[in-house]
């Protein structure tokens, strides 16, 4: 069973309990327009290519016909492009990347439990996210399995949207799930994400009622989700989770994601969202209405 990915994080603080080492799937059914890794979204090989640091060396050029030169600047067709790597391999200043790795799962695994000592020591484990790890779900599972007959703690990073079946697995596996709400109001979900929050709603209901380990996550963005009606809809929701979650985490939106569009060979995101951090305070006093501790992470 083989898994494709496009990092592995070490020492991450913000996933989970403890230190924790992040594995970042490929592959998303999500469009989130503010996505802080735009690379997580297709399951397929992707092109980085980063030509603010292009120094016009010329070594990719004759390579693969999807380069090509003009005004001292190399173009890229992607529409050609194969992803087949010989760019990167001659790149002196790293501007080209191939993103997306393919390993067998317990290979993998092997590599992420390097850091077990941090883990022991600081009641970390291993975090899975995305994209989102459920369009992996069986190589998903497997890891999960792995980690709990190691005795490491693992966690999930998840829209939510996915199989139900999946999530029972994880849950009965001892999976801590880090749950993201991204707003309550499914017409508005289905323009900010490309899809309905019914099944994602759905699926937290079940983990809650099976006694599911869960951290809801709010990503908030200034002008999609965070209107007075945004919050209280949010309010609303979770509050039927008071005492089935362990707390919500406000995620504010940050703009790392923003540079990393072009260079995937896409239109760029909505530059005119600011960085979320100036209005968490008014977000956690609406959110706290809703009994369940909320928390900024």
């Amino acid at each position: 069973m083989k898994v494709s990915y496009f990092n592995i994080q070490r020492f991450c603080l913000h996933d989970g309990p403890g230190i924790r080492t992040t594995l970042f799937m490929k592959g998303c059914p999500l469009r989130c327009l503010w996505c802080h890794n735009p690379e997580g979204q297709s399951p397929s090989k992707e092109l980085f290519f980063r030509r603010d640091k292009c120094v016009f060396c010329g070594k990719c050029l004759g390579l693969c016909e999807a380069r090509s030169a003009s005004d001292g600047k190399i173009s890229v067709d992607r529409a050609l492009c194969t992803a087949c790597g010989k760019c990167a391999s001659v790149c002196i200043p790293d501007c080209n990347e191939i993103c997306g790795k393919e390993s067998e799962v317990e290979d993998l695994f092997e590599t992420l439990i390097r850091d077990r000592l941090y883990f022991e020591n600081s009641d970390g484990g291993i975090t899975v996210s995305g994209g989102e790890p459920l369009s992996q779900k069986e190589a998903l599972v497997r890891l999960a399995k792995l980690s709990r007959d190691a005795n490491i703690s693992f966690a999930v990073e998840t829209s939510g949207y996915g199989d139900a079946s999946a999530l029972s697995r994880l849950a009965s596996l001892g999976s801590l799930f880090l749950y993201d709400l991204k707003g309550a109001d499914d017409e508005k979900h289905i323009a900010n994400t490309g899809v309905s929050n019914k099944t994602i709603i759905s699926n937290l209901d079940m983990l809650a009622g099976a006694g599911a380990d869960i951290i809801l996550r709010l990503p908030l963005v200034p002008g999609y989700n965070d209107s007075g009606r945004d919050l209280r809809a949010i309010s609303a929701l979770i509050s039927k989770y008071k005492g089935k979650v362990r707390h919500a985490e406000i995620m504010p939106y940050h703009r790392i994601g923003l540079g990393k569009i072009p260079s995937l060979g896409r239109e760029a995101g909505d530059e005119n969202i600011p960085d979320g951090r100036e209005f968490c305070d008014r977000w956690k006093a609406v959110l706290e209405d809703s009994g369940v501790d909320i928390i900024v992470n």
